[in-house]
């Protein structure tokens, strides 16, 4: 129920000072309903709280001060303010644990995305290497083969010559095809065993399925596990149930079994609320 009350306040001279009640402003609020925790004036104890434990404010207000109820309100604030100092206090530890938790993380994997990077860089170095070895290796034999073809190209073309200039003498023509014929057949021999060594390796890069399979994996190489930092915190907020049950349930339950039921509730009531929104 909302307050029933405004901040204007009227003298009295046996009580002190009263607020205006809002729905009455004629009447003033001197009584107090401990049904709804509020209080009200004549009036509204009258029409909205005739069923409720209502209170006179100034016979009960006289001693509330050095009273049980006020002692103990006072003490219970004074020890949920301390929760609250050591609640923030372990939160600010919290903020600094996590921003020194995520340099060292980013520290860990930066120093993790240069151990691959030396591990790739050393596997393709080693790769282009073994390419050029092959490549040379290839074009070496092929490059003495083509020295060995361009050779009888030429001494194919000395020979020509000579014949076209003993053509106009028979037999010098006679004597060097004689001699011609036995040198084509040498390098029709030398030119078969040419072709035959000038195959070469046809190399490609082959990628290892199981790099391409981390590659195409979102998860790979690495992932974040996440732990709840489990502190008090939650024992601060079963404090906080409990500081509530004590303060405004046990007035009006007097029974004690149904009371150890009610806190049992509060209890499994907590641990879901923690369960839910803090892991």
């Amino acid at each position: 129920m909302p307050p029933s009350y405004s901040t204007t306040v009227t003298p009295t001279s046996d009580t002190g000072r009263f607020r205006i009640c809002l729905q009455h402003p004629n009447e003033e609020l001197k009584l107090f309903c401990d049904t709804h925790v509020t209080a009200c004036c004549t009036a509204c104890h009258l029409d909205l709280h005739k069923q409720c434990t209502v209170l006179y404010i100034p016979e009960v207000a006289k001693n509330y001060k050095t009273g049980p109820e006020y002692i103990q309100l006072t003490e219970d604030l004074n020890q949920t303010q301390q929760l609250a100092a050591k609640t923030s206090n372990e939160i600010e530890e919290k903020i600094k644990t996590l921003v020194k938790l995520k340099t060292e993380e980013t520290k860990t994997l930066e120093e993790y995305r240069i151990e691959l990077k030396k591990y790739v860089d050393k596997r393709i170095d080693g790769l282009t290497s073994e390419l050029k070895q092959i490549h040379d290796k290839d074009v070496a034999l092929l490059d003495e083969q083509l020295i060995k073809s361009k050779n009888i190209e030429s001494n194919i073309a000395t020979k020509q010559s000579k014949l076209e200039a003993f053509e106009e003498t028979p037999h010098d023509l006679f004597t060097e095809s004689k001699h011609t014929r036995n040198i084509v057949q040498q390098l029709q021999v030398d030119i078969a065993d040419i072709a035959a060594k000038t195959e070469y390796q046809v190399f490609s890069v082959k990628k290892d399925p199981l790099m391409l399979s981390v590659l195409g994996n979102e998860a790979g190489l690495a992932t974040i596990e996440l732990k709840t930092g489990r502190t008090m915190a939650r024992m601060c907020i079963l404090f906080i149930y409990l500081l509530s049950v004590h303060i405004y349930v046990h007035r009006y339950v007097a029974n004690y079994i149904l009371y150890l039921i009610y806190v049992i509730i509060v209890i499994g009531f907590s641990y879901i609320t923690q369960t839910l929104f803090m892991n």
